[in-house]
């Protein structure tokens, strides 16, 4: 007691680092709590509160599909409220790494060597309209391709199931995603994907999504590009019901990466709060606006309880080693060749 007290007062030692030796400690790991009595310790231990349902919600429901005890312990100790409260007893509060737990041996997916590739497009015509808008052909070809060499789709929800709690992923894994919230998502590549049985993971900007038709927004965050409706939640909601993952591309397409840590945390909490309240399921992924993100907007990930983020280039995802902060994509644009995507799978 009187070590930590005075590492503490003297500021040794952070409240990150006593929160880290007691929830580690043997002791308290011997104690086998459930994910619910494991909450309320983070809840009484390091916001001194009872568990708000909402807050409490959210959590266990990631801790119940397989994220880490330690990224939730990281996420209440690198979270605004905590730091208030060290604050108050004059304290240095310091902060967690959360990790995901352990990667994913390679072994575990024998089809692709540990590979997953996870490729992102935008809008979706019949006609490309600019780079960032394949044709409806295009991603025909795609899914074509995957299917013909044996390729499965699966979630983020399935990719921290794999690494948290050994859920085993198919022979040949990949993940379809979908960036800004078009309504040609709907109305022309939900179909596609779905003629294949494909699910894709949706990261929506959750300001432009509209509530009904007569509310129904443009991509006006798109300069110099064609106009583009936009989706309405009702759409997102049927393609929710039919197994497509919600997440978050922000609130409206700001550059993340340039924000400040209270600035990028208000985004990331507002855009899962939208997706939640209107869809429910999990929302714990973002994926970056402008492919923009920082050392900042990444510390601020585990305070709101999201898993990831992801990137808008880098390439294949190797499971043997992930940036939890920039998973890697493969971008699908109008001038990228068939050819050029077989090359990425194996």
């Amino acid at each position: 007691m009187a070590g930590w007290v005075n590492g503490l007062l003297n500021h040794s030692i952070s409240g990150a680092t006593v929160a880290s030796g007691f929830i580690n400690s043997t002791e308290f790991i011997n104690k086998n709590l459930s994910n619910d009595a494991y909450l309320k310790v983070m809840y009484k231990a390091f916001f001194d509160r009872e568990p708000d349902p909402q807050g409490y919600n959210d959590w266990i429901s990631q801790l119940n599909a397989g994220t880490s005890r330690q990224y939730v312990l990281a996420g209440f100790v690198n979270s605004a409220e905590f730091h208030n409260l060290c604050a108050k007893y004059g304290i240095e509060s310091g902060s967690l790494d959360g990790g995901s737990g352990a990667n994913i041996s390679s072994s575990n997916i024998t089809g692709t060597g540990g590979n997953i590739p996870v490729f992102a497009f935008h809008s979706v015509m019949p006609e490309s309209g600019y780079e960032y808008e394949v044709s409806t052909g295009q991603l025909n070809e795609l899914c074509s391709l995957l299917k013909q060499r044996g390729y499965q789709t699966i979630s983020f929800q399935d990719l921290f199931a794999a690494v948290n709690g050994g859920k085993a992923l198919p022979h040949k894994p990949v993940i379809l995603t979908t960036d800004d919230g078009y309504q040609s998502t709907y109305q022309y590549a939900f179909p596609i994907i779905q003629s294949y049985g494909f699910k894709m993971t949706l990261f929506l900007c959750t300001g432009y999504i509209g509530s009904s038709e007569g509310d129904r927004k443009t991509n006006a965050f798109d300069a110099g590009y064609p106009t583009r409706l936009m989706l309405i939640w009702p759409e997102v909601a049927a393609m929710a019901a039919a197994g497509c993952e919600i997440q978050s591309h922000g609130i409206d397409h700001a550059r993340l990466g340039s924000m400040s840590y209270d600035q990028a945390l208000s985004q990331l909490q507002a855009s899962k709060a939208a997706i939640q309240g209107f869809v429910g399921g999990i929302c714990n992924v973002v994926a970056w606006p402008f492919n923009s993100y920082s050392e900042t907007s990444v510390s601020a990930l585990p305070a709101a309880a999201y898993g990831a983020g992801v990137a808008y280039a880098g390439g294949v995802l190797n499971t043997g080693s992930i940036n939890w902060g920039a998973i890697p994509r493969i971008p699908v644009q109008v001038s990228t060749s068939i050819s050029s995507l077989a090359g990425y799978l194996p």
